[in-house]
């Protein structure tokens, strides 16, 4: 007999060998929701296997497929197709009505959906200085048609360097690198930020027949882990990085503006290029939601070699 711990329902039972884990888990009154009658083919009965993964069976080819479906991580199991082969401690993920039409209606499509997974990355946050007077002071159609020149010409940048932006917030953008698990994340941030501050002090010079101002933009980073999903609703979902390493490069960027800099980086991400980047200065600041002083740097421009890509 197993031991299994359901910390989400504050419950311990034991379970019979030939018992898959739902089964085991009804029999003790575990409201534990099935709703294609515990066949294998909507998930709704999912665990999380906090301890104990090494002691459950091998996933089936029913559970399999859905696994590979829905890019179900490893600690995520299938209660009505796994058994107990030892002592486990889990957690429903499904707990009431609302869990069930989500997981039901993402199980809907055939676009694979990633439910959350941690993962280390460098987080590049970028954004027009001055960006309210730029749009009050430039026609409509002028607006949109440079703020397209200028998300072609950094998109292009972050995937030559390969980075990938996961999202624009009117006059920004944030930038993740490391995404598909490339160890040099940090390397193509630092390199992906020079070469767009280079590139966008050309593009300046270029749209000054269209308006009379400059064009100018402040880059904020930090590198560590993130937790990488898709949220949303069915029609409306996107993926996206949370977590306290993007909030905290977002609030360097922030910075910029008091400290009068252009691209500041998070001493953690220093450490690892003082040897190929020069600074203008160093500061202590205060981070919203962080506490403490947290010193960044103000590059200033990249020495030669940098890391291989």
């Amino acid at each position: 007999m197993a031991s299994i711990n359901l910390t989400s329902d504050q419950v311990k039972f034991e379970s019979s060998p030939n018992d898959t884990i739902l089964q085991a888990s009804l029999k003790q009154g575990v409201n534990h929701v099935h709703a294609c009658g515990g066949h294998g083919f909507c998930s709704t009965c999912r665990i999380y296997i906090e301890n104990g993964l090494e002691g459950l069976s091998e996933r089936n080819e029913k559970e399999e497929r859905l696994a590979s479906q829905l890019g179900l991580t490893p600690e995520i199991r299938l209660a009505c197709q796994t058994k107990a082969q030892g002592d486990i401690t889990a957690r429903r993920l499904v707990l009431d009505d609302v869990d069930q039409r989500l997981i039901l209606q993402h199980g809907e499509s055939k676009k694979p959906r990633s439910l959350g997974k941690e993962k280390e990355a460098s987080v590049l946050f970028v954004d027009i200085a001055d960006y309210t007077a730029f749009t009050e002071q430039t026609p409509a159609y002028d607006v949109v048609h440079i703020l397209n020149r200028y998300f072609f010409i950094a998109g292009n940048i972050i995937k030559e360097n390969d980075g990938r932006i996961i999202d624009y917030y009117g006059d920004g953008f944030l930038a993740i690198f490391g995404l598909n698990d490339n160890k040099n994340h940090a390397a193509n941030l630092i390199k992906a930020g020079f070469a767009l501050q280079d590139a966008i002090d050309r593009f300046d010079h270029d749209i000054h027949a269209l308006v009379d101002r400059e064009f100018k933009i402040r880059l904020g980073a930090h590198t560590g882990k993130v937790i990488w999903g898709t949220i949303g609703i069915e029609g409306m979902e996107k993926e996206a990085a949370i977590g306290d390493t993007v909030n905290f490069a977002s609030r360097i960027e922030q910075a910029n503006k008091d400290l009068n800099t252009k691209f500041l980086i998070s001493e953690n991400l220093y450490k690892q290029f003082d040897q190929w980047c020069t600074i203008s200065g160093s500061y202590d600041i205060k981070a919203k939601g962080k506490e403490g002083i947290h010193k960044v740097f103000a590059l200033d421009r990249m020495l030669a070699p940098m890391p291989p890509a």
